[in-house]
């Protein structure tokens, strides 16, 4: 009997430590709960100019606006700001040559130049982008290598996206087409 009663007693305080215990060691190893990411009012409306919507970064992109109070827009007529893509580049290099001669592992680079236009005139500097990562290809199991490459792709294709919208979330500095002609010769708008 004295036993019971004293488990009643200890069960609420016991769940409650094993609660804090829980909750410590969740924030011991760097896992946060996401919340709503806010980008700058001038980012309400943002369309994407110079990518198609299949493009996987794209599609990143739209993934990463999801928790956010802003949204892609697909007519330009409607967006507060224009992210301009310029150049968006993936080519694929030799990393790993066995003795032999062999390709033992590949490259996928991955570059995106761009600019954001807003609708008043003004332009951001034209910024680039770009992410490296190697995948080991193997001539007998091409179709595993392919597999592999798809995946690094995808992968690629993400990390970019999320540097993309981390250069989103940083302060906004554009001047106005007239102003940059002023103070660069060589034609690149500030």
């Amino acid at each position: 009997m004295f036993r019971s009663q004293i488990l009643q007693l200890m069960a609420p305080k016991l769940a409650a430590l094993a609660v804090f215990v829980l909750a410590l060691s969740l924030s011991a190893c760097g896992y946060h709960l996401r919340g709503v990411t806010e980008l700058n009012p001038v980012y309400a409306k943002v369309y994407v100019q110079g990518m198609s919507g299949s493009d996987p970064v794209y599609q990143q992109l739209q993934y990463l606006f999801q928790n956010t109070q802003s949204v892609l827009v697909d007519n330009p007529q409607e967006a507060t700001a224009t992210l301009v893509i310029d150049k968006n580049d993936v080519t694929q290099r030799v990393a790993v040559v066995t003795p032999q001669a062999s390709v033992q592992q590949y490259e996928l680079y991955q570059q995106v130049k761009y600019h954001i236009e807003l609708p008043d005139g003004r332009t951001t500097r034209p910024q680039t982008v770009s992410r490296a990562l190697n995948y080991n290809y193997d001539p007998v199991g091409v179709l595993a290598s392919t597999g592999n490459q798809q995946q690094i792709s995808q992968e690629l294709a993400q990390a970019i996206a999320q540097l993309l919208f981390y250069r989103l979330s940083a302060p906004i500095s554009a001047a106005k087409p007239a102003e940059s002609a002023q103070t660069a010769p060589d034609g690149v708008q500030p």
